[in-house]
């Protein structure tokens, strides 16, 4: 299909017209920004060489945290932040996601519901890690990202952590290491 932009510019007028009442302002705003992202309608920036009479416009982003376009060279500047800070060894990915039936109340009690996600899930992890059947590690730490929407767009609300494999035992002052393969065995 193309850019999130593309597809809002096609198709974003007509899904806010059909569901308008049932999804939350933030939402129609941020789609209306993206659609404006890198058009006339943001502004622009003209360029011009003091050489030659050549001129260069620009079109202005929308500066949106949600907008892929201006926000790839952040994620790119933390990535690699995030990245020459990283514990030695392997790192794992664990996703806590929520059953379809559940998303209708999660849509309609978003605060309330994300948060009690980001509290199960992160105590969840710490509670598994530092069990000694699995790592035995109390002392570690991870980062977990919230996401609300799937590959098809449709939503689907579930956290991305990031988890080293291993965290210290704070009575031995030890590392604990997992497997290369696995963080927790099931």
């Amino acid at each position: 299909m193309g850019k999130i932009s593309e597809i809002f510019q096609q198709f974003g007028d007509e899904y806010i017209n059909l569901f308008k009442n049932r999804i939350p302002h933030n939402h129609i705003k941020a789609i209306r920004r993206i659609q404006r992202c890198r058009t006339i309608n943001n502004g622009v920036n003209l360029y011009s060489c003091s050489s030659c009479t050549h001129k260069r416009i620009i079109y202005r982003g929308c500066g949106s945290r949600n907008c892929p376009n201006c926000q790839e060279y952040k994620t790119q500047k933390w990535l690699a932040k995030r990245l020459k800070e990283a514990l030695p060894g392997p790192h794992f990915m664990v996703t806590f996601t929520i059953p379809a039936e559940l998303r209708p109340f999660f849509k309609s009690h978003q605060a309330r519901a994300y948060n009690a996600l980001f509290k199960a899930s992160s105590e969840t992890l710490q509670t598994l890690i530092a069990d000694p059947r699995h790592l035995g590690a109390d002392m570690s730490g991870f980062f977990g990202v919230l996401h609300t929407w799937g590959r098809q767009l449709q939503y689907h609300p579930h956290i991305h952590y990031i988890v080293p494999g291993g965290g210290i035992d704070s009575k031995t002052k030890l590392w604990q290491k997992s497997s290369a393969d696995f963080l927790i065995r099931v």
